[in-house]
C-alpha cells in the first residue's frame, strides 16, 4: 500500500517543487560547510556522519521535480561554495556561533528522527523513493533544545574549526585572511 502511495504520488507529481524547499537546502549545505571546516580537528571526527546527514537532506530538498537524485559532485561544489561564503564571512567577522549551535543541534534532531541506527543498517536498505519521503518530512530547524553552553563556548569552537582547517597543507580559500583575524581574536 505504501509503495503504491508512492507510485500516485510521483505521477501526479507530487513529490517534486512542492517538496522542494530552497531555504532549507540553503541551511543544511552551510551546516554541512560549517561540520566539514570542523572535522579537521581531530577530536571532531565524529561529526563526519553529520555531514553525509546535512549533505543527503540538501540534496533532497534541491531536487525540483525533474530529477530524483543529485550528484556527489553537485554536492561536493555546493558544500565548497559554502565553505568560501562562510569563510568571507568569518573574515568580515560575522560570528557564526548561533548558526553553528543550531547546526549542530538541528543535525542530532534529524539524527534522532531519521533513528540513524535503523536507517544504516545493511537489513534495512531504504529504498530511493523512500529515502526522499523521509529526508523530505525530517525536521527542517532545530527543536527548542536548551543550550548548555554559553554562545561564547560555541564561537570558540568556529575558531578553533577555522583554525584547524586553516592549518592545513591542502588549498583553503582565503587561508591567510583566515589565520590572520584568528591572530586578531587571539590578541
Amino acid at each position: 500500500m505504501k509503495n503504491t502511495l508512492l507510485v500516485i504520488l510521483f505521477s501526479f507529481g507530487f513529490i517534486g517543487s512542492s517538496y522542494a524547499n530552497k531555504d532549507v537546502a540553503n541551511s543544511a549545505i552551510r551546516c554541512s560547510a560549517l561540520i566539514y571546516i570542523e572535522i579537521s580537528r581531530p577530536e571532531m571526527s565524529g561529526l563526519t556522519a553529520g555531514e553525509a546527514l546535512m549533505n543527503r537532506l540538501y540534496a533532497y530538498h534541491m531536487i525540483d521535480g525533474t530529477d530524483i537524485e543529485m550528484t556527489n559532485g553537485q554536492i561536493t561544489a555546493a558544500q565548497t561554495e559554502a565553505i568560501t561564503k562562510l569563510s568571507q564571512e568569518y573574515i568580515k567577522g560575522t560570528n557564526l556561533a548561533k548558526e553553528y549551535r543550531d547546526c549542530i543541534y538541528w543535525m542530532t534532531d534529524i539524527a534522532k528522527f531519521i533513528d540513524i541506527s535503523e536507517y544504516v543498517s545493511p537489513e534495512n536498505q531504504t529504498e530511493e523513493a523512500e529515502e526522499m519521503v523521509l529526508f523530505l518530512s525530517a525536521p527542517t530547524e532545530t527543536s527548542v533544545t536548551i543550550f548548555k553552553n554559553p554562545i561564547e563556548t560555541w564561537e570558540q569552537q568556529v575558531d578553533l574549526g577555522f583554525a584547524a582547517w586553516a592549518s592545513q597543507e591542502l588549498e583553503v580559500p582565503y587561508k591567510k585572511a583566515i589565520l590572520s583575524k584568528i591572530s586578531e581574536k587571539i590578541e
